[in-house]
């Protein structure tokens, strides 16, 4: 089966969820959860002024290599 045909089989099976209406209500975020974010937010190479530059060489990294991704067939 080609990519073409793939696509269009999905499609085909996805088609009547597509206008699927789900219905949310509001989310609870626990202590245990709050706690978890505050302890991130807190650590040190999480504060203003830290030394950030290793995410930038991480990123540029990223870019370079999904720049130059190919397909494989």
């Amino acid at each position: 089966m080609d990519e073409d045909s793939e696509y269009e089989e999905l499609v085909r099976i996805l088609e009547p969820f597509r206008n699927m209406r789900i219905e949310t209500g509001a989310v609870t975020l626990t202590e245990e959860y709050l706690r978890m974010v505050e302890e991130v937010e807190s650590a040190p190479e999480n504060q203003t002024g830290a030394d950030k530059t290793q995410l930038e060489v991480v990123f540029r990294q990223s870019r370079e290599h999904f720049a130059n991704a190919r397909r494989s067939r």
